[in-house]
């Protein structure tokens, strides 16, 4: 299996119960939800060609659950208990932007994490540079370090606090 095949998989897998959570909101059926679930995981499937790493996979996922789920509703619109679909499309937004809400929540409290994780100095560093404000001529002064030093250092600092970020989000991330 390729690496990309292999992330395919792992994104896939972390975001069923997101996606199962999605369909139940839209459906209002968890026994539908669950049937449209699978219809979605065999339409990503057949799209993996589709895939490209790094982008998000929850938001392309939910995409398509979001067809799957107005076609099986057109499928059974004979049943009236069914919702319409301009009722579908606000679910989904909310959904979308609850969806939103969290993930920003999720990436404040992993930067807060890793932030609380870095040495002193760098911790300062940082503060200074986007909390503060304060600009590189200012901050040269203040630590006497010269221009190229300090951006090279924030630039370290901002990988490594990435590289937290995003371990942190894959073991919160419940799919």
């Amino acid at each position: 299996m390729n690496p990309q095949d292999k992330e395919f998989v792992f994104e896939l897998t972390a975001c069923q119960s997101r996606l199962y959570g999605y369909l139940v909101t839209l459906l209002g059926s968890v026994h539908d939800a669950r049937d449209v679930l699978q219809e979605t995981n065999l339409v990503l499937w057949q799209k993996i060609q589709e895939f490209r790493p790094g982008t998000d996979f929850g938001a392309w996922a939910r995409r398509c659950a979001y067809f799957q789920a107005r076609a099986f509703l057109r499928d059974r619109k004979r049943d009236r208990h069914v919702f319409d679909e301009e009722l579908l499309a606000i679910l989904a937004d909310e959904e979308a932007e609850q969806g939103e809400r969290e993930a920003s929540e999720e990436r404040e409290l992993a930067l807060r994490d890793c932030l609380s994780r870095l040495p002193a100095k760098q911790a300062d560093l940082i503060r200074d540079r986007y909390m503060e404000g304060s600009s590189i001529t200012e901050m040269c002064d203040r630590f006497g370090k010269k221009e190229s030093a300090l951006k090279m250092t924030l630039m370290r600092i901002r990988e490594t606090l990435l590289g937290c970020m995003e371990s942190k989000l894959r073991e919160v991330t419940p799919g």
